[in-house]
């Protein structure tokens, strides 16, 4: 039943009139008390009453004469805020004056019951007085019956009255307005506790609003802080804190912030030449380990150059690695840019300019494979121009240096551009307190155990401190720098792997060294409940657009996936991948991820969610193959990322149901009909289209209407049984469990088949 502007104003205990005043100022067209109200209406009524300020204070009188009067909440500046009429206002004066009337009314009626009991006192003390007398006689007197009648006699004058113990008028009691603070997330029945009712109240409450959920269910702060005004409390959004913003408060350093080394990050297409420009540099030979030939995983290198030190950072090129360039990206002070001279402008190169640009930072462009036949670097410059980068050469800002990594040409001036960009910069950190940076990378090692590899942003870590990464937390055991060197300690910008953590972090989680114990689980029981909120909401959120999307249509093909990689960034970016895969017919559900080797638990899981395990660089343990081989679960492993993309692509293609496509394969047309005493109703066609086959399925078109689909009973050719009648020649032909046919009908035979889909 819609709701009315009516019963709506029985709900919030205020008049018709008020409430269509307060619509009014909320910019809606309601006006009389008929007026129906949406959950829409309600909503942009909070946001005019919010809107920064609080709703002014309010009378209210129920029907038992008990007034209720809620204080005025100020806003920020400490002024009143009304969100009421000035008619409300005079309503509150009258009831202020009603309630001293009452109050003026009860006490001369506690006056007149005074007065009449002294002058029943005084009347018993005169018939005692005359019962004494000598010169009368005697007269018994009932006083208690005196005194009862003169009660009586009062109360028909004054209507029903009580003694002072048991008066009818009641003083009027304030009902409990809460003030409701409410964060960001909150579970119904953790509201309903808040404002002490049942928390089907607050499922109703939420139903009438159009949001179906449960007790147990995760809400946002704007539902919540509506359903709190529908229920006539006071609802205040909550501005969190960040707990991990408050600890980085308390951090204090000691020095000024001096000088540091620049961050740099290697970016471009796959197969560019990056790895091999940093293994120039740092004079290694990585790229000859990378699968594939290319670099799967990121990678942080602080090196000594005739310029000072560098902090390098080497992302992947491959398009499924778009969230660790971004990652990249957001670390680092400067962007070397590696374009191949002979190959110009790929997909992954704009996207790595367009990250660079995001993240604010300076770009360096290093065009590669200048010893390469074909090699144009005026060609690559125009491109680039036309990506708002200029050369320096050309009136712009962008230093361009021409270079061969393999041959080591022209990357001393590349070194050069960057120490002077970071010149140019400024860079500077604290050196002297708590260090704080970001994980760049993280594996499982099954001898050392969890391994991150850290970049420092500020202060400085030693071995012993502990911190807090992510959701794991640890005391640093070991300090390795890029070079396998063992450290005590180490400073801004530097590049380092440690030893120590309870669990593996992810890729990009912010670290930072805490006081103790109690102060890291403090952060990570705080990072893990918002975590778990976010999920809670997003899986709600998921579930009710999977339902709309339902109606009307098939239910998708989804392909449960279970990922364990070697090392986090790859995790993430194969995570990534996988997301945007799938169709409007098949999709994928990543059932579990992690780093490390595939365990006895995983198969089980498997087996619990019909899942697939797919291992990155990883192997299964042999409980794992056990269960895997036995149960006959998908157990496949990947070292090239394209390779595991496209093996998920045919597993949801097979998911996928074929696609039926008909083929008319001949046509014939009746010209008389006949009757058989062993087939019935025989046609007499001449095959005017093709041919006809015995065994394809027939229609039957009268007008070029299809009448009648179903199978031939007979093929026959003068008198002979025949599997196929060819275009130009007369047959006769019976149709199983049809008795209709007319000359001048049409025959088609035609035959169906299946087509696989397939996952672009």
């Amino acid at each position: 039943m819609a709701l009315t502007v009516k019963d709506f104003a029985k709900v919030l205990k205020i008049s018709d009139s008020a409430l269509i005043e307060r619509m009014q100022n909320a910019g809606l067209k309601h006006s009389s008390s008929s007026d129906e109200i949406t959950a829409s209406d309600k909503q942009a009524l909070l946001r005019s009453l919010k809107g920064g300020k609080a709703p002014a204070s309010k009378s209210v009188t129920s029907s038992g004469n008990i007034t209720v009067t809620s204080k005025n909440k100020t806003a920020n500046d400490g002024q009143p805020i009304k969100s009421y009429s000035d008619n409300i206002e005079a309503k509150r004066a009258a009831a202020s004056e009603q309630l001293k009337e009452q109050q003026r009314k009860r006490e001369e009626q506690l006056k007149e019951a005074a007065r009449l009991k002294q002058e029943e006192q005084k009347k018993r003390e005169k018939f005692k007085a005359a019962s004494k007398s000598p010169e009368r006689p005697a007269k018994k007197v009932n006083v208690k019956d005196q005194l009862s009648s003169a009660v009586n006699a009062y109360r028909r004058r004054e209507g029903s009255f009580k003694s002072d113990g048991d008066h009818q008028f009641e003083a009027p009691t304030e009902v409990a307005k809460k003030e409701i603070q409410i964060p960001s997330t909150i579970q119904v029945g953790d509201l309903a506790k808040l404002m002490a009712v049942k928390g089907g109240v607050v499922v109703k409450n939420l139903m009438a609003l159009g949001v179906p959920a449960t007790i147990n269910d995760v809400i946002d702060q704007e539902t919540a802080v509506l359903v709190v005004e529908e229920i006539g409390h006071i609802g205040i959004a909550l501005e969190e804190k960040d707990l991990e913003e408050d600890f980085a408060s308390l951090i204090e350093y000691k020095d000024e912030p001096s000088q540091r080394s620049p961050v740099v990050t290697v970016m471009g297409h796959v197969d560019h030449g990056k790895t091999t420009l940093l293994d120039y540099i740092r004079e290694t030979k990585v790229v000859d380990g990378e699968a594939g030939g290319i670099t799967q995983h990121i990678g942080a290198y602080q090196v000594e150059t005739s310029k000072g030190k560098i902090t390098f950072i080497d992302t992947p090129g491959h398009a499924a690695f778009s969230s660790m360039r971004a990652r990249g990206a957001n670390t680092t002070d400067i962007v070397i840019l590696v374009v191949a001279a002979n190959d110009g402008i790929k997909p992954q190169t704009e996207e790595a300019i367009n990250h660079a640009k995001a993240a604010n930072v300076s770009i360096v462009v290093a065009i590669n494979k200048m010893d390469l036949a074909g090699a144009d670097a005026e060609k690559v410059k125009g491109e680039l121009a036309a990506k708002d980068l200029v050369p320096e050469d050309w009136g712009g800002n962008i230093q361009m240096i021409p270079v061969s990594a393999l041959k080591g040409d022209g990357v001393d001036k590349l070194l050069d551009s960057v120490s002077l960009e970071a010149e140019l910069l400024e860079l500077k950190a604290s050196y002297d307190g708590p260090a704080q940076g970001v994980v760049v990378e993280s594996e499982l090692d099954k001898f050392k155990g969890s391994v991150a590899t850290l970049l420092i942003q500020n202060g400085t870590l030693k071995t012993g401190d502990i911190i807090a990464a992510g959701n794991s937390i640890g005391k640093i055991k070991s300090i390795t720098t890029s070079d396998g060197k063992k450290e005590k300690s180490a400073g801004p910008s530097a590049a380092i792997e440690v030893l120590g953590l309870n669990s593996v972090p992810n890729a990009g989680d912010v670290f930072q060294v805490v006081k103790n114990d109690k102060q890291a689980r403090e952060i990570v029981e705080h990072r893990v409940d918002r975590e778990k909120e976010r999920k809670l909401l997003k899986q709600k959120d998921d579930s009710a657009g999977n339902l709309f999307e339902s109606f009307g249509q098939d239910a998708k093909k989804v392909l449960n996936i279970i990922v364990k990689t070697d090392v986090g960034g790859t995790c993430e970016a194969i995570l990534a991948a996988l997301h945007e895969l799938g169709n409007d017919l098949a999709k994928v559900k990543i059932v579990s991820s992690g780093v490390g080797g595939i365990s006895e638990s995983d198969a089980n899981l498997a087996l619990a969610t019909d899942a697939i395990i797919l291992g990155f660089n990883v192997r299964a343990d042999n409980a794992a193959k056990k269960i895997a081989e036995e149960e006959s679960i998908p157990l496949n492993y990947h070292s090239i990322i394209y390779e595991l993309l496209d093996d998920v692509k045919a597993r949801m293609s097979g998911l996928l149901d074929p696609i039926i496509r008909e083929e008319i394969i001949g046509t014939a047309e009746v010209l008389e009909v006949f009757n058989s005493p062993k087939f019935g109703q025989v046609a007499g066609c001449m095959v005017v289209e093709g041919a006809v086959n015995r065994n394809k399925p027939v229609r039957v078109l009268r007008d070029d209407i299809v009448i009648f689909e179903g199978e031939l009973n007979s093929l026959r050719r003068f008198k002979d049984d025949v599997s196929e009648v060819k275009n130009g020649s007369e047959c006769g032909m019976g149709i199983k469990n049809y008795k209709d046919i007319r000359p001048k009908d049409k025959i088609e035979v035609f035959d169906r088949k299946e087509e696989a889909q397939t996952i672009s």
